[in-house]
């Protein structure tokens, strides 16, 4: 049987291990994980890594593997939401992102822009919000610190959330991240609140899968199954949203 090599998103992993391994239990193909900030996944695979699928939390570096020639069309599988996660403790009277960004008291911690796609979201909606108003938002953007996904993960190292040791390691107060992320974080440290950001500024992200050109039909299955039923019943029990 064929192996398949599977880069993926670190917030894709879970769910997306998870059906990795219940696609080789289906057909037998052996499927070997590399989970990472999708930034610096795709930038690895452009500097030689092997990779058969590679699924990303933005359409960008899909998007740049296909001008190169070195992967096929990008199909979007699923999307997510950015949101604020306010840590335990905070004030919990206010309902309003808008009203938490705007304290200057609180710590804001967020992904790295240019190497993770949360990071890109993040100083997207940062840019966004400042411009509605730039009175009220100036210096809003040197509040906010990026504390993960500037790095690949070991890849015998244990899966673990950066989002959640950053809070839980009281480096922020507040994280702009992903709704899935925000979730994972709520159910390690209760009391934690989400608090969606608006569409308006923070649209709803796209997640794309791709394959290489030229790829085995395996790998070409298991990016058509990506698309199917159980890969997306996966992603919706770990709170991803229909694409």
């Amino acid at each position: 049987m064929s192996q398949i090599t599977f880069a993926v998103a670190g917030s894709l992993a879970p769910a997306l291990s998870a059906f990795a391994h219940a696609f080789t239990a289906r057909t037998g193909h052996e499927v070997q994980v590399h989970r990472g900030p999708a930034g610096l996944l795709a930038e690895a695979i452009r500097n030689g890594m092997p990779a058969d699928v590679f699924v990303s939390a933005s359409p960008d570096g899909p998007a740049l593997l296909h001008r190169e020639g070195l992967f096929g069309p990008a199909r979007t599988i699923a999307r997510n939401r950015m949101v604020l996660v306010v840590r335990p403790g905070l004030d919990t009277s206010i309902g309003d992102p808008l009203a938490f960004l705007e304290d200057p008291r609180w710590r804001i911690g967020m992904s790295t822009p240019g190497a993770d796609p949360g990071g890109d979201y993040a100083a997207t909606f940062l840019d966004r919000l400042a411009a509605t108003d730039p009175g009220r938002w100036r210096g809003l953007r040197d509040r906010c610190t990026s504390l993960y996904g500037a790095s690949l993960p070991n890849r015998d190292a244990a899966p673990r959330s950066p989002a959640l040791d950053a809070l839980h390691g009281d480096r922020a107060d507040l994280l702009i991240a992903y709704g899935t992320t925000a979730a994972q974080i709520a159910g390690a440290l209760p009391g934690t609140r989400i608090l969606p950001l608006p569409l308006e500024l923070a649209p709803l992200t796209r997640i794309c899968a791709c394959a290489r050109q030229g790829s085995s039909a395996p790998a070409r299955q298991f990016l058509d199954d990506l698309q199917g039923a159980e890969a997306g019943g996966l992603l919706r029990s770990h709170g991803f949203l229909p694409p």
